[in-house]
């Protein structure tokens, strides 16, 4: 008997000590052990509650900050190895809720032309992700040692500043509405997929969701255009194109490695998103 009531008591200071823990990490823990639950757990954690804009996409997302650093109303839904079409997919399942605004980022929206889905992917059809969204002290995104990786990533990338009053990318664009191109060069695996986005955008459209489809930070180099089977596809389904990645200054754009960007940048990107969504509609 004094053996389970030690357990039990010793069960509940492990969880009381967890969930201080969240609450001064802003409700997650940001990075875990490996890349595979770090984005289950931000994917998890931003199901909770109402947020106001999902961004979609690759790790290239999964380094923005969102409303777990202070960005209001913004939810990072980035999957690591994966594609915006992960979370999409998840979307279209009615696995994963869907926000007003969607933010899918093209920078790496090829990986989809890949038969077999990410991890993460598959992951989120799993009943153990969906337990762990409804009860968050078994999420992904509370796990003990999470809490030690997210110290490690934060000295690694930097400090985000401020959400508020932080600087943007001083781009001058905004999102807008494309026109097709004449004789577009697209094989019929690029078609096969360009008909499944413009089949989801649609349906999630006529849930209520404006989607956006961005370059993120860094550019292409070579001052290239996008595939044209995305362009298309971003026709098609009656999307938003925003190449912030061309558009944005360099010099502004700092990395961590060759692709990913360093917190200082990927706040600023956020906050230009912010600024450019606003400037669609008034409340995101």
């Amino acid at each position: 008997m004094r053996y389970l009531v030690t357990f039990f008591v010793t069960i509940a200071l492990c969880f009381a000590a967890q969930h201080l823990a969240l609450r001064a990490s802003g409700g997650r823990f940001t990075k875990s052990e490996s890349n595979f639950f770090s984005s289950v757990g931000r994917i998890q954690a931003g199901t909770v509650g109402k947020p106001e804009v999902m961004l979609l996409g690759s790790s290239i997302t999964g380094r923005l900050p969102d409303r777990a650093q202070g960005f209001a109303g913004f939810v990072n839904m980035g999957c690591d190895g994966g594609s915006a079409m992960d979370a999409l997919r998840a979307m279209d399942k009615e696995i994963l809720p869907v926000a007003p605004v969607l933010v899918i980022e093209v920078n790496t929206l090829s990986r989809a032309l890949e038969p077999i889905p990410s991890e993460v992917g598959q992951a989120m059809e799993r009943p153990w992700f969906e337990i762990g969204m409804k009860v968050p002290a078994v999420s992904a995104y509370a796990r003990p040692s999470a809490f030690f990786y997210s110290l490690l990533l934060a000295r690694k990338v930097g400090d985000y500043g401020d959400p508020v009053n932080g600087e943007s990318l001083e781009v001058n664009s905004l999102p807008v509405a494309v026109e097709a191109k004449e004789s577009p060069r697209i094989t019929p695996h690029e078609t096969e997929l360009k008909e499944e986005i413009v089949a989801i955008v649609r349906r999630l459209s006529a849930r209520g969701a404006k989607v956006v489809f961005v370059w993120m930070p860094p550019g292409r180099g070579d001052g290239s255009g996008i595939h044209d089977w995305i362009h298309a596809t971003i026709t098609e389904s009656g999307s938003l194109w925003w190449d912030l990645g061309q558009e944005a200054d360099a010099g502004l754009i700092t990395l961590t490695d060759a692709t990913h960007m360093s917190a200082p940048s990927a706040a600023r990107t956020v906050i230009s998103l912010r600024e450019g969504l606003h400037a669609l509609t008034p409340d995101p």
